[in-house]
């Protein structure tokens, strides 16, 4: 079977790492083919995992699509997989040049993918919104978004539920703790409970609340750190509300890490996640293949791994209150915390491995 998989090239987070890891696998059982509609990082990690990986870059959308209808009949491709906005658009125009059968998988809610930024909400959310009805079929990246997205009038029949998978395979032991993060910037010694995030610093990550809740659970239990592994344009609003909060001297801004995350979240003791909106981020299955504690927003994908009280806390969006309550507990117990980071691998291992998300993918 062959197979040609569409993205813009510029993909980070979640999206990159689905695709990435899944091609890399799929190309174990069948032709996976990748097309970028740039150069740079995306597509040089996707060539350095052996992935095939074409480079058609430019704006002239007409001759993407006589280029790419031209590569598909000359390779005998017989699906097209689309990933992101600028893909699907694509997609939809090569639907009708090739009559082959376009699926997308949504890694995001297309309407929160531009917030922040009007213009780009309304230039390209609404053409991706547009281009997603006209595709044949849809994966959603939880079944919380295939349920979204079928609320708002698409049809039914026509979507498939792929969850994130990692390899769990054991890390290699990462080495004492407090040297890599006092490299950081973090402040902590043996007595720390470093409470950690790796995502984008956006408004849809609501970090705000995070650094709430942190600034709560540290008047409660004053062994509590928090690092923030990432970047984005509200950095500075979060570093100004730590200032204000007190707690400056005990948060780390990071920025983004580089080596991979191994090394990072091993140094945790609790991940965190205060997101408004995910589908089901790789933030929280990479910290369990580390058996770490876990206090997550019930958005989305994510109630399907936590469950609550068991292996993991949920609370509201914004509700930094139950936050600050849920890490002092944690930072105050540290059987609790190993406990339910234990749980939590026994359960993410299981049931969100990378070979699972392959023979879904394969199934579908």
């Amino acid at each position: 079977m062959k197979v040609i998989h569409l993205i813009s090239g510029g993909d980070s987070g979640g999206a990159k790492t689905h695709v990435l890891s899944l091609l890399a696998h799929l190309n174990q059982t069948i032709t996976a083919q990748l097309v970028c509609f740039r150069d740079g990082p995306f597509a040089e990690e996707a060539r350095s995992l052996g992935i095939p990986t074409e480079i058609m870059g430019g704006n002239n959308l007409l001759r993407i699509r006589r280029t790419l209808t031209d590569f598909i009949r000359d390779g005998g491709y017989q699906v097209i997989h689309c990933h992101g906005a600028r893909a699907n658009m694509v997609g939809a125009m090569l639907r009708k040049t090739t009559g082959l059968p376009v699926v997308t998988t949504v890694h995001s809610d297309y309407k929160l993918d531009y917030m922040g930024r009007p213009i780009s909400r309304l230039i390209f959310g609404s053409i991706n919104a547009r281009a997603l009805r006209k595709l044949d079929y849809r994966i959603g990246v939880s079944d919380a978004m295939v349920d979204l997205l079928i609320s708002r009038g698409f049809a039914p029949d026509r979507f498939f539920t792929i969850y994130n998978g990692i390899d769990f395979t054991p890390a290699p032991d990462q080495g004492d703790r407090l040297p890599y993060l006092r490299a950081l910037g973090l402040d902590a010694d043996e007595d720390s409970v470093v409470v950690g995030i790796a995502a984008r610093i956006n408004p849809v990550k609501d970090m705000s609340t995070l650094i709430r809740g942190f600034a709560a659970g540290y008047g409660q239990c004053r062994r509590l750190r928090l690092v923030i592994a990432g970047d984005g344009e509200e950095k500075q609003k979060l570093i100004d509300l730590a200032e204000e909060l007190g707690i400056s001297d005990k948060v780390c801004f990071a920025g983004w890490i580089s080596g991979g995350m191994d090394r990072f979240y091993s140094a945790l003791d609790i991940n965190a996640l205060t997101s408004l909106s995910e589908t089901f981020p790789y933030a929280l299955t990479e910290g369990s293949r580390f058996r770490l504690a876990t206090v997550a927003t019930a958005v989305g994908g994510i109630p399907y791994l936590i469950d609550q009280d068991v292996n993991g806390y949920l609370i509201s969006p914004g509700d930094w209150r139950t936050l600050g309550d849920d890490l002092a507990a944690l930072a105050r117990d540290d059987s609790l915390r190993r406990d339910m980071g234990e749980k939590l691998w026994q359960k993410a291992s299981a049931q969100f491995s990378i070979q699972r998300t392959v023979d879904t993918q394969l199934h579908i």
